[in-house]
């Protein structure tokens, strides 16, 4: 991801950085909650996930793959309000996701689906 300071150009890092899938999709979902129009993440089959998330349910309603080294695949499972404008939360869920996982964690956003499980409310 990134090499520590000590390092000199060239010089391979110390160490590598692992970060957990689990922490890699909570990032997605909160990313995805600060959207406006974005109720609440979902279980693909519709369950509700409690909120706030909870390091245990961090990973509900995001599914993500690796995609080589650097790139991962994102799929958020979500409920919108009544209000949304569907295409509007979508760009606005993609740019925030790309950003959180690139600035993040270095990574880039190769493919952000949004399946939207329900409308919150009916």
């Amino acid at each position: 991801m990134s090499t520590s300071l000590l390092n000199q150009p060239g010089e391979q890092p110390p160490g590598r950085v692992r970060v957990a899938s689990e922490v890699v999709a909570s990032i997605a979902a909160l990313a995805a909650l600060d959207v406006a129009g974005i109720a609440a993440m979902r279980e693909p089959t519709g369950v509700n996930v409690s909120l706030p998330l909870h390091r245990q349910h961090g990973h509900r309603g995001v599914q993500l793959q690796m995609v080589g080294d650097t790139g991962i695949k994102l799929d958020l499972y979500v409920a919108i309000t009544p209000q949304a404008a569907v295409a509007q939360v979508a760009e606005e869920l993609q740019r925030k996701l790309s950003h959180a996982v690139h600035s993040m964690l270095g990574l880039d956003a190769m493919e952000i689906n949004l399946h939207i499980a329900e409308i919150e409310g009916d």
